[in-house]
């Protein structure tokens, strides 16, 4: 082979094995999200539609979520929370760093005001319920791992961290009592 070809193939086998990052997002903190949020909420995902957006354009999915605690703020018995993305006959739209549903996810969500609502600060606003190994509740962000968040300044910033559910409610209703609405 000649040698062109083969630094084409060694640009090619680097190009493919270099980590791409999906999307890019400004990092918000608890305190930040629930300034941006008419409600905080825990609740379980009742039933899940994918559709597309009359434009034709985009696939949305609209999640029901059964409320179970309203953490802060106001919020119906049953959430309808509309998101980016999903699949309808077929085609399959991949909206990275934005919340998906699955039915029975027990989740916390951080919403702006609007029926259907969206969840603030896309991935960031999102956490799934689980049970840690000592029966404790925790609070797991939902984020990928190829989605990158940065600082207002533009310098990497830190990833969510899972945590105690309790933790996440408590400093949730402490940045609330913090803000003047």
């Amino acid at each position: 082979m000649k040698r062109c070809t083969w630094v084409g193939l060694l640009l090619l086998a680097i190009a493919a094995a270099a980590p791409a990052t999906a999307s890019t997002f400004v990092a918000m903190s608890h305190e930040q999200l629930v300034a941006a949020s008419a409600a905080v909420v825990q609740g379980r995902v009742i039933k899940t539609d994918s559709f597309w957006t009359p434009s034709g354009r985009l696939i949305v999915t609209e999640a029901m979520v059964q409320v179970e605690e309203v953490i802060v703020g106001a919020a119906p018995s049953v959430a309808v929370v509309r998101t980016a993305g999903g699949k309808v006959q077929g085609f399959t739209v991949e909206a990275h760093g934005f919340p998906q549903f699955e039915v029975g996810q027990r989740v916390v969500l951080f919403l702006q005001a609007g029926d259907p609502a969206q969840v603030t600060g896309y991935r960031l606003g999102h956490y799934r319920i689980a049970a840690d190994g000592r029966g404790n509740e925790v609070a797991v962000p939902t984020l990928e791992r190829g989605v990158q968040l940065l600082t207002a300044d533009g310098s990497p910033a830190p990833r969510p961290r899972v945590m105690r559910l309790d933790t996440l409610k408590d400093q949730v209703r402490a940045h609330a009592a913090r803000i003047v609405r």
